[in-house]
């Protein structure tokens, strides 16, 4: 019986006995067919693999020449087709040709090539995300493999990022205003607060509407949260890029304002705010004037920790209201 097997470079041999001729010969021939078939299954099978990946994936040997690079990861990445009019690419050319078309951002060419592939080179996996300048946000994950080569695969994980976003937006502001809520508010108050025990001197605002409830109950919830959205827009007008506005529930609000030199940078911001809110608001086709009063806390002075600042301008707002209101007053002791 002839038997097939591998030589040591791995190529098909017959060992055919003398007495069976050509017999012998006939099936080894047939055994032979039979393997090559059986390979080019394998390879169509593995082929179809690939192509029908969901994401990029490419293959480079042993020298970081590439050997298989899909249909999605060409179209994923923008990859012309003069870019395989010489075959497949090597991974420096590939590293190259990214660098010069702005994929990896500002910088020299040969240097963002050389970073890359010096982690290639590591022969460590490694995965990452890239934005394209086309706003696609890429994941990348490469993995050595047996042998000295390596395969990378990309997924377009812009929408997911986006949902992730939108979801952290929605956790920390308020649904109606868009303001930061009381979360994130406290967040921006405690970072400042821990800046004011540095010697950083900042103020925590404490804001009511006057005349809220009466328009909220006379012209119903609808123009209630009109008049809101647009308290928050001249909110928003009245502070610098930097200060954090936040809707804490039902008609209060709150600023944390950092970097100020003096008391009275604290005091010109109130009063900035208090006049824009002497100009009447639109309700039901008719201008409301609101009103808007005010209370001041300093840190550190007033306090070193930033539930006692809001505390301190909870306070100074209540006399505010007291004193007879569209006025600001900052915490006494």
């Amino acid at each position: 019986m002839a038997m097939v097997s591998r030589g040591a470079a791995g190529a098909l041999k017959a060992d055919v006995p003398a007495s069976r001729g050509t017999a012998g010969l006939a099936e080894a021939i047939g055994r032979m067919a039979q393997l090559i078939e059986h390979s080019r299954e394998r390879i169509r099978l593995l082929e179809a693999v690939i192509e029908n990946f969901p994401g990029g994936v490419s293959l480079f040997d042993q020298d970081l020449n590439m050997v298989i690079c899909n249909q999605r990861q060409r179209t994923l990445l923008d990859y012309p087709d003069e870019l395989f009019a010489n075959g497949y690419p090597s991974m420096e050319m590939l590293f190259r040709f990214n660098a010069e078309r702005g994929e990896y951002g500002p910088g020299e060419v040969e240097l963002h090539v050389a970073r890359r592939l010096a982690l290639v080179r590591q022969r460590e996996a490694h995965v990452y995300e890239r934005t394209r300048p086309n706003g696609t946000v890429v994941e990348v994950r490469g993995m050595p493999i047996e042998g000295g080569g390596f395969v990378t695969t990309y997924f377009d994980v812009t929408e997911q990022r986006r949902d992730q976003a939108t979801i952290a937006h929605m956790a920390h502001h308020d649904a109606l205003t868009d303001l930061p809520n009381r979360m994130l508010f406290s967040d921006r108050l405690q970072s400042a607060v821990a800046l004011a025990r540095r010697g950083a001197l900042m103020a925590v605002h404490y804001l009511d509407l006057d005349k809220f409830k009466p328009v909220n109950d006379g012209f119903g919830h609808k123009a209630g949260d009109r008049l809101l959205i647009d308290a928050a827009t001249r909110l928003r007008g009245a502070v610098r890029d930097h200060d954090t506005v936040a809707r804490l529930g039902g008609d209060e609000f709150a600023i944390v304002q950092t970097g100020i030199a003096a008391k009275g940078d604290a005091a010109a911001l109130a009063s900035r705010i208090i006049d824009r809110f002497r100009e009447p608001f639109t309700v039901a086709g008719k201008p409301h004037v609101l009103g808007l009063s005010v209370g001041i806390a300093l840190g550190p002075g007033d306090g070193v920790s930033s539930d006692e600042l809001l505390q301190k301008a909870d306070m100074a707002l209540y006399r505010s209201k007291s004193g007879g209101r569209g006025k600001f007053h900052f915490f006494e002791a």
